[in-house]
């Protein structure tokens, strides 16, 4: 039976690492070394590790100081079975970011479909799309820092206290959080947008939320944090490049401000909400 006090209080010690770790350096290097170019150029790569990883060194130190161990460290590929949904790792993206360019050009875009897939054709956007599949989740070492610290660890602890969708909700909210430091510097959305920095976050909350459904359920499936590294790496290294192979009839000109976003976004809340059921009633099912 899980002990419910242990767990929160194993939770309260992850959390606190896991913004620690990558706060504190955050704020010194924006202010020493300016956001721009600590991070955005990348010219200090070890630098932006160091969040990168927080959670999972917060995942680390947690289990130390707890003594708890690592019977469920969720470190192992568990590929028998489960390689359908290494598959819908990279699928699910595709989905994604297909509802996401064609709801751009049905709103933004006026429903002109004409210009769809940059002007190649069936073949190259094939092979655009595989190229992304192919190459991008080579760089799952960099989203693997989050994963084993948010899917590994964090939803472990907060599903026996909240529920699942409470874990969805409360631990998609704290994984927003966690990118402030860098959202008011104008990563993701920029600065210049109405309700900066406030709706900056606020948007990054939801995001978080939405995704980390997707994110959970591969882990819950795989016992895992792989698949979930894998979504996540393709999630920020090529959802957009996918995205953007379904825009068409957007002026030349078109630079969508963080509404455009939310927006765009509907599509995908719901697509993954659907993964959302599909855990409460497998839960379900096993209590019955």
């Amino acid at each position: 039976m899980t002990n419910k006090k242990t767990e929160l209080k194993r939770l309260l010690i992850f959390l606190f690492f896991a913004f620690a770790i990558s706060w504190i350096p955050a704020i010194i290097f924006n202010k020493t070394l300016g956001y721009n170019d600590w991070f955005e150029t990348n010219k200090y790569p070890v630098l932006f590790w160091i969040g990168g990883f927080a959670p999972a060194l917060a995942n680390v130190l947690t289990r130390a100081i707890t003594k708890e161990g690592w019977h469920d460290s969720m470190l192992h590929l568990n590929l028998k079975g489960n390689i359908k949904y290494y598959v819908a790792a990279f699928l699910i993206v595709v989905v994604l970011g297909i509802a996401e360019g064609i709801t751009t050009t049905i709103i933004y875009g006026n429903g002109d479909f004409s210009d769809m897939g940059a002007g190649m054709n069936g073949m190259q956007i094939t092979g655009t799309i595989l190229t992304v599949l192919v190459t991008v989740p080579l760089l799952a070492f960099n989203t693997f820092g989050e994963e084993f610290g948010w899917r590994g660890y964090m939803n472990q602890k907060m599903e026996p206290l909240l529920g699942t969708t409470g874990t969805v909700i409360v631990g998609g909210i704290i994984w927003g959080l966690w990118h402030a430091v860098l959202t008011v510097e104008g990563h993701n959305f920029g600065k210049d947008y109405y309700g900066y920095p406030w709706l900056g976050i606020l948007f990054m909350c939801l995001s978080c939320t939405y995704k980390g459904i997707v994110l959970m359920w591969l882990t819950k499936k795989t016992g895992s944090v792989y698949p979930a590294a894998i979504m996540h790496s393709v999630n920020n290294n090529g959802g957009s490049v996918i995205g953007q192979l379904f825009i068409s009839g957007v002026p030349e000109d078109f630079s969508p401000h963080i509404t455009e976003y939310m927006i765009v976004s509907i599509p995908s809340f719901v697509i993954c909400c659907v993964f959302l059921v599909l855990m409460i009633k497998e839960k379900k099912r096993k209590a019955n």
